[in-house]
């Protein structure tokens, strides 16, 4: 008998350890996002471009798998079609305006400042919904906005050539996009689609915007040929996109959403250092602390909603 408990407690150990490491891998990977897009920026590709390139790859990929694996792509009725298409909309729009907030200000504080799009979900439910009007919700309210002022007023912030006002309202932007998009996936219970048909209708249709976005407003696609333009690409839409989708959906299965979205702390983390690193950016103590701030909000407000479940 403590032979079979033995090993039930390896297996239970090695499931929350492999959940542990694609919860960082998944977090860490899209801490590359704007690493790969300023780089494609600086080559001369619009933003439309480097949008429509991430998303067709990622699509493209996902397309492949589900063929590989014979899963259906089809949507089966009026009700999801409307779904996918507003929510890739609203995804749409929180990729274009964080690629604006990379480009006017440190990438770590816009990817910061999207990053608390949990409190944000909190805060539209409270007043739209009037649900969960909890002291934690408050406090986790009230340090997010002490974060991002401290941001907003840091020398860290401006980077050369940027807007630094344009860079944290679209920052702001693609934080409430990015938080409406959940919202509208819950209560339209769109998360009950299928999630490879989910996922793969969702690139679809944002790469689709963005290359006809390219073709209106830049007159075409701009064509990429040299090789480090192209691996850039890849790292976009393979590595911070595709790995990080598959590596999450792979966590939460293992250790559940709570302690995945907690570890996702690492995909602001990740692109602060690496902005630190290759992009020459620099902190202060008030960046820090405002970073600081913003994870501790979201950290809460993640760990009070399972309190809430249990």
């Amino acid at each position: 008998m403590s032979h079979i408990l033995d090993h039930h407690e390896k297996k239970r150990r090695r499931i929350t350890i492999n959940g542990l490491f694609y919860a960082a891998v998944s977090s860490a990977s899209f801490g590359f996002s704007p690493l790969f897009s300023l780089a494609l920026i600086a080559a001369g590709l619009s933003h439309f471009d480097v949008l429509s390139y991430r998303w067709l790859i990622a699509a493209t990929v996902l397309v492949i798998y589900a063929v590989c694996k014979k899963k259906s792509l089809k949507l089966n009725s009026i009700d999801e079609v409307w779904k996918v298409v507003l929510l890739s909309a609203l995804r749409s729009i929180t990729s274009i305006t964080l690629l604006i907030g990379y480009a006017n200000i440190a990438s770590g504080i816009a990817a910061t400042i999207n990053f608390m799009y949990p409190v944000i979900v909190a805060l539209c439910m409270m007043i739209i919904y009037g649900e969960d009007r909890s002291w934690v919700n408050v406090l986790a309210i009230i340090l997010s906005i002490v974060g991002v002022y401290l941001m907003a007023n840091s020398d860290a912030a401006v980077v050369t050539g940027g807007n630094t006002r344009l860079g944290l309202t679209c920052s702001l932007i693609s934080a409430f996009s990015f938080a409406a998009y959940y919202i509208v996936m819950k209560k339209s219970k769109a998360d009950k689609i299928e999630a490879v048909k989910f996922t793969t209708w969702i690139m679809l249709l944002s790469a689709a915007y963005f290359i006809v976005c390219a073709i209106i407003f830049e007159g075409q696609i701009t064509i990429v040929k040299d090789l480090k333009s192209w691996l850039n690409i890849l790292g976009l839409g393979l590595w911070a996109t595709m790995v990080s989708n598959f590596t999450g959906v792979k966590a939460v299965r293992r250790i559940g959403p709570t302690l995945t979205s907690i570890l996702g702390a690492l995909q602001p983390l990740t692109a602060v250092i690496l902005g630190v690193i290759f992009l020459d950016e620099h902190l202060g103590i008030s960046t820090i602390t405002g970073i600081s701030l913003i994870l501790i909000a979201v950290t809460m407000i993640v760990l009070h909603q399972k309190q809430k479940r249990l």
